[in-house]
């Protein structure tokens, strides 16, 4: 018998497989059988008996054609090559076996609850998509056996993959080793979340697509600025899909509830916002009803928002999502200084996805996204700007001095974002040893610059700090006193009642208090043997990075966002314990092999700067871990850089297959070219640096300068005045201005005049579980925020439910003050509507007024 040559082989093991693929499902469907009135031969309905006609000719025609290859070498030969070849014939059936390789992946791994008016019909039209799959891909892989030659792979490529894959061994062990102790996985604390937020396997393999079309049109373009018309236009679309994504009910945004029927902020998103109402007033902004803070500048960015757009949470949060939808173009900035702007395109769509899942899925997950009153998300910019200025710094030395100033800019209003940014100051030195390991002058030169430039923009705050009798940079001290008095201590268990949130940073001095006293009078604390810095730390680090690469995809099933996040997978739970089925298993490995491999890729071709956002994620998850902070929001400013290196993982991949095809595809770009100026002058250095710094303040005062766009609303505001004009409306409600003067004679009667803020109605035994004044009550009440030159008050006002009571309106408020909140005996509107609002039941006029009391009937006494 003649030697069967490679050829023939292959066609006679791909004919084969097409021969018994078809009776392998025609078993299955006959062990599955119809419903017994729609069955017709062998337990078969109709439709059902149709493919399986199909599927036995399939079986037929290959068998014979597997019979005939087997006896005939030449014409097995002659029918790979018409069949598998690069003539017309050959690039007809690749193509035909691509589409209908796409197809059958849809009708295998799209879930019935996707698939529309099919859904009841989705399992019985399974074994027809399978044989699709399946059948296509063996054809794609016959082509790509006749056409490939992986012997003219360069070895630098080769060394790329042999060197991910030794350092894959080491990764799968600490993994394995993780998973089976735990340790990174989960662990008894607050400030412990689940991954961060996904990206879905059908937007995943979208981005791939659109980075797959860029690399292959790049080339082609003819205008002089394509990045800056990329740039613009991925800004765009993002601003658009972003702004579109409704605003959606979320711990932050509760609601809607009565009256108004609209979401307002709370806890962390209502301290930020209440803070910029205050500068809508007329006042400087106010923390825990304090004047200090280091986290201003997200304050001062919703008063400009608010002075632009108004009170409309939906509208204000829209126009924060057109702001915030440059980080997706600046990923592909950063792409593009790698001169990998393929996939700088695709990781742009990835953000951009992934921005409005986290929208979408904002009652479903922690996190922080473009449309939440948080500062994670803008802070994830900051990081963005500062790899790229860094990376730029990196390759143009002749101009770093310029690079250190900026790059201490962003890392200053990072600061005031989160203070993890402050790890940057030490990230940047090092990176300068690194690059210049033996030029200390230059060393020196670049640390000082950045520090200089981080004081340049932090100035103006520190600045109206002291002018207020603070001392300056000391809200930075004061916040790593209470991170180590909250988290350097024993935790508290998951079961809490302490919400899943960064609740105690949002809560004032004396409810944290309260809440801190409930909590070790009922012994909730327990030990937890990863109590020490030496422990806690790497612990948080390692499920920082595991919650991170947690955002890939880790199945071929196209789940939608919520069975992804609710039921798919249990990664978003804070106390998953580590398990994983079989094959999600392998696609976690395989991600983290595509993670290493872009690290490695991207190293090889750029060095030093390759790194420069792998050593981000690394210093600013250490931040995290020394805050015992990790998962869920905590690591929204720097996940997306795995997101960055995996893809540039997959396109080399692609791109190894490409050019084992003969395709000539290249992963980098050509440079884009870098400007050398000649050598200037020391002076003309000083003065472009004295020009860096300026402008740099000037930004900075544009933060104290919100305090001061607005005049003081109350300032030398007459009450006794207010209610003289509105006396007949008082004595409707059955108050005299006689009377409320007698009142106000009890030691704890107050009456305040400010602006109300997040008016919310509820009923008997109903509220939220924390923060006055809208805990539960045994009544029904109106509760909203005063703020006012008095500070903020919380305020509580048993009655029906009102037809109306507006949000942002200056009011007066009379009642007796409860130790945390104002119980009101009447709240009278300064606006049009002149409306008064008082209380009931009807209390005495003393302090304390009578609590109504409730019965199951929901009448109140």
């Amino acid at each position: 018998m003649q030697k069967l040559q490679q050829s023939q082989k292959t066609f006679l093991i791909y004919s084969l497989f097409l021969a018994i693929l078809p009776i392998l499902i025609l078993g299955g469907m006959l062990l599955s059988p119809s419903e017994p009135g729609n069955r017709i031969f062998l337990g078969l309905s109709l439709p059902r008996l149709a493919l399986a006609s199909g599927l036995f000719i399939v079986f037929v025609l290959f068998t014979l054609i597997t019979v005939k290859a087997a006896r005939d070498r030449e014409w097995a030969e002659k029918l790979f090559e018409r069949w598998f070849g690069t003539n017309l014939l050959g690039q007809g059936i690749a193509w035909l076996a691509a589409i209908v390789f796409g197809l059958g992946w849809i009708g295998c791994f799209l879930p019935f609850y996707r698939a529309g008016v099919l859904a009841i019909h989705w399992e019985r039209l399974r074994p027809a998509m399978i044989f699709l799959l399946l059948a296509s891909l063996a054809t794609l892989i016959a082509a790509f056996l006749k056409r490939s030659n992986f012997a003219t792979l360069d070895s630098k490529t080769t060394k790329i993959y042999k060197t991910s894959l030794i350092l894959l061994l080491p990764i799968i062990l600490l993994i394995g080793w993780m998973l089976s102790a735990g340790f990174g996985v989960h662990a008894p604390e607050d400030y412990w979340y689940g991954a961060g937020v996904p990206i879905l396997i059908s937007q995943l393999l979208a981005a791939l697509f659109g980075g797959m079309l860029f690399l292959r049109t790049e080339k082609r373009w003819k205008t002089s600025r394509p990045d800056l018309v990329i740039f613009l236009l991925i800004y765009a679309g993002t601003a658009i899909l972003w702004a579109r994504e409704p605003l959606q009910e979320s711990f932050l945004f509760i609601g809607p509830y009565a009256p108004n029927r609209v979401l307002y902020p709370f806890a962390d998103g209502a301290l930020y916002d209440t803070a910029g109402q205050f500068a809508l007033i007329g006042q400087n902004f106010l923390f825990y009803n304090g004047p200090f803070f280091e986290r201003a500048l997200y304050a001062s960015f919703l008063t400009f928002l608010h002075s632009l757009f108004g009170q409309d949470y939906g509208r204000l949060m829209a126009a924060q999502a057109v702001v915030f939808a440059v980080f997706p173009a600046l990923v592909y900035w950063i792409g593009r200084s790698f001169n990998v702007r393929a996939v700088g395109f695709a990781a742009a769509l990835v953000a951009m996805f992934r921005g409005a899942n986290s929208i979408a899925a904002s009652n479903m997950i922690d996190m922080a996204n473009p449309k939440m009153m948080l500062t994670d998300f803008p802070t994830a910019i900051g990081v963005a700007l500062i790899i790229l200025l860094t990376c730029a710094w990196l390759r143009t030395p002749e101009r770093r001095g310029y690079y250190a100033l900026w790059i201490g800019g962003v890392v200053g209003l990072s600061i005031m974002l989160r203070t993890n940014a402050l790890v940057f100051l030490l990230f940047v030195p090092l990176l300068a040893i690194l690059a210049s390991p033996l030029d200390w002058k230059q060393w020196l030169t670049s640390s000082f610059l950045v520090l200089i430039a981080v004081v340049a923009i932090t100035l103006p705050w520190e600045l109206r700090n002291q002018s207020l009798g603070g001392t300056m940079y000391s809200s930075f001290i004061t916040k790593f006193q209470r991170v180590i008095e909250l988290r350097y201590r024993a935790p508290l268990p998951p079961e809490s009642f302490i919400p899943q949130e960064n609740i105690l940073s949002s809560m004032l001095p004396e409810q944290t208090q309260v809440l801190l006293e409930l909590v070790n009078k009922a012994e909730f604390t327990q030990e937890s043997s990863c109590n020490t810095v030496a422990c806690f730390v790497p612990n948080h680090f390692l499920h920082n990075v595991l919650t991170s690469i947690l955002v890939l995809p880790t199945s071929p099933v196209m789940d939608d966002l919520r069975h992804t996040v609710k039921e798919s997978y249990p990664y978003w739970q804070s106390d998953w314990a580590g398990s994983f089925a079989n094959v999600t298993f392998f696609f976690f490995i395989l991600n983290v092999f595509l993670i290493v491999l872009g690290i490695i890729t991207v190293w090889k071709q750029n060095r030093l700067m390759g790194l420069v956002p792998l050593a981000v994620f690394v210093f600013y998850n250490l931040s995290n871990g020394f805050a015992r902070t990790s998962g869920g929001r905590y690591i929204v400013p720097v996940d997306w850089i795995i997101t960055l290196y995996f893809l540039i993982g997959v396109f080399q991949t692609v791109i190894l297959f490409a050019n084992s095809l003969g395709m000539g595809w290249t992963l980098f770009s050509e440079s884009a070219g870098q400007a050398h100026p000649g050598q200037s002058s020391v002076r003309t250095n000083v003065a472009r640096g004295i020009v860096i710094l300026a402008i740099l303040f000037g930004l900075g005062s544009l933060i104290p300068l919100a305090e001061t766009l607005h005049a003081n609303r109350y300032q030398g505001f007459d009450i006794s005045k207010a209610l003289s004009d509105r006396e007949a409306q008082l004595a409707s409600t059955g108050l005299s201005l006689q009377e409320i003067n007698s009142f106000l004679q009890n030691p704890n009667a107050e009456i305040s005049v400010g602006r109300t803020l997040y008016p919310r109605y509820y009923i008997e035994n109903e509220g939220e579980v924390h923060f006055y004044p809208v805990v539960r009550m045994g009544f029904p009440r109106i509760t909203f925020t005063l703020i006012g030159n008095h500070g903020e008050k919380g305020i509580v006002l048993p009655g029906e439910k009102p037809d109306h009571f507006p949000h942002a309106v200056d009011a007066i408020v009379l009642g007796c003050k409860e130790q945390y909140y104002v119980d009101a005996l009447a709240v009278i509107l300064l606006d049009e509507t002149g409306a008064i609002y008082s209380r009931s039941p009807e209390s005495p006029l003393q302090c304390p007024l009578k609590q109504p009391v409730c019965d199951n009937n929901h009448n109140c006494y």
